[in-house]
């Protein structure tokens, strides 16, 4: 696992640089701005997943601006190590333990040092200090629901003459020296709160915190994952297998540090529990859409952690009566239960409305067929029986919900109207999802209802199943395809409901010139980060167009060091205020697909893998087998099976027309099981426990050396194009020898002025020309999403530590027209030079001050107008 790590070259100075550690209900998002900052974020903070503050420990700037610096996001320990300068610095989630943990060594042992929880403008939070403590808390009442929620964020420390103190209303400190030998531990507990006692809930949220060996039970369950996880190692001339291969280990990761609590954690797409950026959360924090959660649920399967799914599951099983209620008034004339696409937390939705027109959400139905075939497959994947008894209500509902709105036509075909086609089409007439979806669920349901003594729902279903209208067909580009529904209203949104019968219903495959020719003429190509091509052509034995699609699409959407991605394409990162993690579930479950896939009842091997990837990797397919394989030049070396229970397994033959054979397994037996045959599919009987090799006859497994599959950790930043994983360069913040940021915070940061420095917090713009007499000096960035600003008349407020010249650069577009009158009122002047940053040109004013508090205006004085945003440059006076 360690050669996908993430290695951080320089430290991560910028929030959008963050690196994520968790436990699964609570995430963290770890960088260096003050030193040290680590944002906490809980799953479960209703309805606007506010995060529980940010820590800061300031201590830690030697070590991020030391020469030697080094870091690294290690996988494999979910933990971020960082050293420099003789001092090293370890972070992680316990996952055990509701509990972030900072451990660092080689710190001065006579300097005290200081560790901070801080909120923000906005929150309200309880405060607490006492017996070496500190504690923020805040409560949540939902109006809607009038459930109540919230965290409590203690902080305690492992030190010497440990001291908290409440600083303000929004911030509490620790003070404290270090050991004598030079370490320290910093341990923040962040459990769920929602009132009473804060101090004996601060007690309770660190307790155990500063024993010795507290993180052997975190250490010893990421072992248990990532030996449980089906691994895949991919190497490649270019490096960009490497870089899959990253990618989906990073979504595993991703997938087991965020998906333990009762509900899933993304929202959206929006994965708010690694979030550096406060209470940000795009789209709709207590609402999920199921399409952004589907593509992680599928990962889950051929990665054999399909355990993390059961929170998606929870989400609609522990709602089913509120969606009961919700369908039997909102939808007239209907039974059962319609499974909204837009769900809310306390089972209330926005959809599956019939009284309301229709929108983007309302109207799709076809969610909770795919619930209950997720449900399926998670019982085909790991064998429980349980999760059929558990989910057959739902499962029930959804078909009478389904029979109760059909309508038979004169035609005698039993037909939907007035639904969505996904977000695509809207108000429309038998969408292609619906028809795929009844045509797989029906039957499973109709098997399940018999025993559960539901005769007449079987045989309804059983009825309604050769009733189902064909696909209707259209032709596009000269090609036949499968239309997206029975109508033609317009397209809306970029999904394409035509590939739905293809996945994730499965009912075409490579063979079908239909579906070949509807994937190549499909209306949308790859729009959005949760955008499915790389899989469907891996499904339609399309090798080399999945690799080329999931190339251009981490291209696109992966804008972040840590792998995750912006929503739309080539998004800038310093402008974003969310992480997206559909697309790591993309990769990996093309990938997955692509090496080893199962969808129709037959196992493929190496059906879609690129020619000049070579990989060693496992794949669970459905019974939970497990299949193994090298694939060299696009054909696998060899096939290996470890049976999960009895069962008779289809395979195709993974070198058509050549003679193949069965063999045990199992070490030093090797006799044969099945064979020699050169049938195009062959079939075995497995047996539980037991492991099976699949071979050529003109290659018997005796003709190969073994050669353990390993690898070195990685060294260095992995690129694709433009994109990184990994922080190869960052601007480092300094410590203002002049300057303190009072307000707003979001400018506290300096850096130095030079070619290269940033000028803004929220732009990429940096310097390419600086007078000689500025070089060196502290820059108080600009941030351009204020430029129009015409007030307050305290926008920037700073102390200066002693006298010091302070210069402002302004746009030379608004001299004359928008420049503040607070320039002349306060005695600026202008120096006769100009900064140019890679956007404009600046002209420099200044004035020399005296120690003390110095307050700047805004960047406009005309309402309305206003260009780039000023920046301020002090030095010695």
């Amino acid at each position: 696992m360690s050669r996908s790590d993430l290695v951080l070259k320089k430290p991560s100075w910028q929030a959008y640089q963050s690196m994520p550690v968790g436990n699964g209900t609570l995430g963290a998002a770890v960088w260096g701005e003050d030193g040290f900052s680590a944002q906490l974020n809980r799953a479960d903070t209703f309805p606007n997943l506010k995060s529980a503050g940010r820590l800061v420990v300031p201590g830690l700037f030697p070590l991020l601006r030391a020469p030697d610096y080094q870091g690294r996001l290690r996988l494999h320990e979910a933990e971020l190590a960082q050293s420099g300068g003789g001092m090293s610095a370890r972070s992680y989630m316990r996952a055990d333990r509701d509990q972030f943990v900072l451990e660092v060594t080689g710190a001065d042992p006579d300097v005290t040092q200081t560790a901070d929880l801080r909120l923000w403008e906005g929150r309200s939070p309880v405060t607490y200090a006492g017996r070496g403590v500190a504690a923020l808390a805040e409560t949540f009442k939902d109006a809607k629901s009038g459930g109540t929620t919230g965290a409590v964020a203690a902080l305690t420390a492992a030190g010497r003459d440990v001291t908290a103190k409440v600083v303000d209303d929004r911030t509490v400190r620790l003070s404290f020296k270090p050991r004598a030998d030079g370490s320290f531990r910093v341990v923040a507990g962040v459990p769920a709160y929602t009132g009473g006692d804060l101090g004996a809930a601060a007690d309770r949220a660190v307790s155990g915190a500063l024993g010795e060996g507290i993180d052997r039970a975190h250490r010893n369950w990421w072992e248990r994952f990532w030996r449980s996880a089906a691994p895949m190692r991919i190497t490649s001339p270019d490096g960009s297998g490497e870089y899959m291969e990253t990618l989906r280990a990073q979504q595993l990761y991703m997938t087991a540090a965020t998906m333990r609590s009762a509900v899933p954690s993304s929202h959206g797409g929006v994965i708010n529990m690694f979030s550096p950026w406060r209470d940000a959360v795009h789209w709709s924090a207590d609402h999920w859409w199921h399409f952004n959660l589907r593509q992680p649920v599928y990962t889950n399967f051929g990665a054999d952690t399909e355990e993390f799914n059961v929170p998606y599951f929870r989400l609609y099983l522990d709602r089913l009566e509120e969606m009961r209620e919700w369908t039997r008034t909102h939808w007239e004339g209907s039974e059962g239960v319609c499974v909204a696409e837009y769900l809310r937390y306390d089972g209330t939705a926005e959809a599956c409305d019939s009284k309301r027109p229709p929108d983007w959400l309302n109207r799709i139905v076809t969610t909770g067929p795919e619930v209950v075939y997720n449900l399926w497959l998670q019982y085909r994947y790991t064998r429980e029986r349980s999760i059929l008894d558990e989910s057959y209500p739902l499962m029930k509902d959804v078909a009478r919900f389904y029979l109760s709105i059909l309508k038979e036509g004169d035609d005698g075909k039993l037909h939907l109207h007035n639904v969505n086609a996904m977000e695509t089409q809207w108000d429309t007439s038998d969408p292609a999802t619906d028809l795929a979806a009844m045509r797989v669920i029906f039957p499973i349901i109709a098997d399940l209802a018999g025993p559960k003594g539901d005769a007449k729902l079987a045989a309804d279903l059983r009825a309604a199943l050769p009733k189902i209208p064909d696909f209707r067909k259209v032709t596009r580009n000269g090609e036949q395809v499968i239309a997206w529904s029975g109508t033609d209203e317009q397209g809306r949104n970029t999904q394409n409901p035509d590939t739905e019968p293809l996945f994730p219903w499965g009912l075409y495959g490579a063979e079908s010139e239909l579906m070949q020719s509807t994937f190549r003429n499909r209306v949308y190509v790859q729009t959005r980060e949760w955008s499915e091509d790389a899989l469907l052509a891996a499904r339609l034995g399309q090798g080399e167009e999945m690799k080329r699609l999931l190339v251009q699409g981490t291209k696109d959407f992966q804008i972040f060091p840590n792998g995750f991605t912006a929503h739309g394409k080539n998004a800038d990162p310093i402008r974003e205020s969310n992480y997206y993690n559909g697309w790591g579930a993309i990769v990996g479950s093309a990938l997955q697909e692509s090496l080893v896939q199962s969808y129709q009842g037959t196992v493929r091997v190496a059906a879609a893998w690129p020619r000049d990837w070579e990989v060693s990797g496992s794949v669970q397919v459905q019974g939970g087998h497990r299949v193994s394989t090298q694939v060299r030049g696009g054909e696998p070396v060899a096939v290996g099976i470890q049976a999960a229970g009895d069962d008779r397994l289809k395979i195709a033959n993974p070198w058509p027309g050549q003679q193949v054979r069965v063999v045990d397994g199992a070490a030093g037996r090797g006799a044969p099981v099945a064979g020699p045959t050169d049938a195009g599919v062959i079939e075995l009987a497995v047996q539980g426990s037991r492991s099976y090799l699949l071979e050529r006859v003109d290659r018997p497994n005796g003709s190969f050396p073994f050669e353990a599959v390993g690898g070195e950790r990685a060294q260095d930043v992995k690129s694709l194009g433009n994109r990184r994983l990994g922080v190869e360069t960052s601007v480092a913040q300094i410590p203002g020898e002049f300057v303190g940021v009072v307000k707003p915070d979001k400018l506290h940061a300096l850096v130095r002025a030079e070619k290269g420095a940033p000028t803004h917090v929220d732009r990429n713009y940096v310097i390419s020309e600086l007078p000689a007499a500025l070089e060196g000096t502290e820059l108080i960035r600009g941030a351009n999403n204020d430029s129009k600003m015409t007030s307050p008349a305290d926008y920037l407020v700073f102390d200066l530590k002693r006298p010091a010249t302070v210069h402002v650069a302004f746009d030379a577009r608004g001299k004359g027209t928008w420049w503040p009158g607070w320039l002349n009122e306060m005695g600026f002047t202008e120096t006769g030079t100009t900064v140019r940053t890679t956007d404009t040109s600046f002209i420099v004013l200044k004035k020399e001050m005296p120690a003390g508090r110095v307050v700047l205006g805004t960047n406009s004085g005309v309402a309305g107008q206003g260009s780039s945003s000023y920046f301020t440059m002090v030095g010695g006076g």
